[in-house]
């Protein structure tokens, strides 16, 4: 999929949109990580294929094949999905960098260089 490029308005326009996706994801991934099921399905498949617990992990995991594939189809890269860290492309004094976003910030107020990650970002 081509990079789709942002500018800094355009990114913060989305946030509205994103904010609950990437809570989404955050909140999924930590489900499924922490969900007790998985040894309970373990346990089951050996007996019968399955069960309830099979079906809540199933649909947990469509869960976040829909949301992650919004985000890319968006172009947005998911960096920490623990925090809801997210980069945008975006051109820079004719160079392509990442306009940086996380959840609990206001607005897209961030950038770094493409081959760096959170600890090389700068103010706008």
């Amino acid at each position: 999929m081509p990079e789709t490029f942002y500018s800094v308005e355009a990114a913060n326009a989305l946030l509205p949109k994103l904010k609950p996706l990437l809570q989404r994801i955050r909140d999924t991934q930590l489900a499924l990580a922490g969900d007790k099921t998985l040894a309970a399905v373990k346990a089951k498949a050996a007996h019968n294929g399955g069960g309830l617990p099979g079906r809540h992990l199933s649909e947990l995991t469509k869960t976040l094949d829909r949301d992650l594939h919004q985000l890319q189809e968006l172009g947005i890269v998911l960096r920490d999905p623990s925090i809801g860290l997210i980069d945008f492309f975006h051109q820079r004094a004719g160079e392509t960098v990442f306009l940086c976003w996380k959840l609990g910030e206001g607005n897209v107020e961030w950038w770094h260089p493409v081959h760096s990650g959170i600890a090389g970002r700068e103010r706008l």
